[in-house]
């Protein structure tokens, strides 16, 4: 990011924010700028100098979302639209031919459902999803319940409170990712054709064991033919307009930043990591050979069952979780 582009998009982004009036991030924005602001106005130069105004557009949407003193959804709608600024920055940064173009928000017909991103690039394009649950209310239980279910099937929630006793039960969030998918796939709907390739990315915190266990366990996993959403015949349902899902541990540093505490492996609430950091995953749906391979290297996603990840006890589906 040049002085100039830094300049630009700070005046932008004071100018947003008296608009808005009250916002989480007026702090981050209006002293210093802190280095949370500045994590943030970089990525979005980033997508801009990919994607001339995209960046910029962002950063006005995400400044816009405010009004009311300390309201907890405005806080959880920052979170997703910096998950979406995220995700698009590492998209649009990556390994494209020459040619390539980025729209974003397109609908394939007037009036009709709009995912985050498409990259039309020589031979094919690529439709993107973004989508990041709520998920303070989840992150309280867990910290403060003894006993936690990753996924429906391992025991009823009565049987399981039962179990626990006074210690409180944590139950799992599957009902936000079986969404997802829906929504995914309704959006991909009418972009699928044979030079399309469709991509859902779920944003997440460091529990990655838990998206990875409400995709794919035997019992219910909603990839699985086991699934627990079921279809009007009665038989699993299938998302055929959605080729992966990747699902990436995020969202802790972007609380950790609008927080301003330290990091420690990361150098910015934007910061994606590299090559020593832990990885993301992915999920094969309908065809993931269909997605690029230098994309899911750009999102460091690996297949969740890789021999590797799966020495880590994050990466592995978990039954109950019992917190000591």
């Amino acid at each position: 990011m040049t002085p100039e582009e830094f300049g630009d998009l700070l005046v932008i982004a004071w100018e947003e924010l008296r608009k808005t009036d009250w916002h989480w991030f007026s702090y981050h924005f209006f002293n210093g700028p802190r280095p949370f602001a500045v994590s943030i106005m970089e990525a979005c130069a980033s997508i801009n100098s990919r994607a001339t105004g995209m960046g910029t557009s962002l950063l006005r949407e995400l400044l816009s979302i405010g009004g009311l003193n300390r309201h907890q959804p405005h806080y959880e709608q920052l979170i997703q639209k910096l998950a979406e600024i995220l995700v698009i920055e590492r998209i649009v940064t990556s390994d494209w031919p020459a040619g390539t173009t980025f729209e974003h928000e397109p609908s394939s017909f007037p009036g009709g459902p709009r995912p985050e991103l498409l990259v039309t690039f020589p031979g094919g394009r690529l439709v993107v999803e973004v989508k990041t649950p709520s998920m303070l209310n989840h992150i309280r239980q867990r910290h403060g319940n003894g006993t936690q279910l990753t996924y429906r099937g391992v025991l009823s929630p009565d049987h399981a409170r039962k179990t626990v006793g006074q210690d409180g039960l944590t139950l799992p969030r599957d009902y936000p990712v079986r969404d997802f998918l829906i929504d995914a796939d309704r959006k991909f709907a009418g972009f699928r054709d044979g030079n399309t390739a469709s991509l859902l990315v779920v944003v997440w915190d460091d529990f990655i064991y838990e998206p990875i266990s409400i995709l794919v366990n035997e019992r219910s996993g909603l990839l699985t033919p086991n699934s627990f959403e079921r279809d009007e015949k009665g038989e699993a349902r299938t998302y055929p307009n959605v080729d992966a899902v990747v699902a990436l541990r995020h969202m802790n540093y972007f609380i950790a930043g609008s927080r301003d505490e330290p990091f420690g492996d990361r150098e910015s609430a934007m910061d994606f990591g590299d090559a020593r950091a832990l990885p993301n995953v992915f999920f094969d749906v309908s065809d993931v050979s269909r997605i690029p391979a230098h994309l899911l290297e750009q999102l460091r996603a690996y297949p969740y069952d890789d021999v590797g990840l799966q020495m880590m006890a994050e990466y592995n589906i978990q039954d109950m979780v019992f917190w000591l």
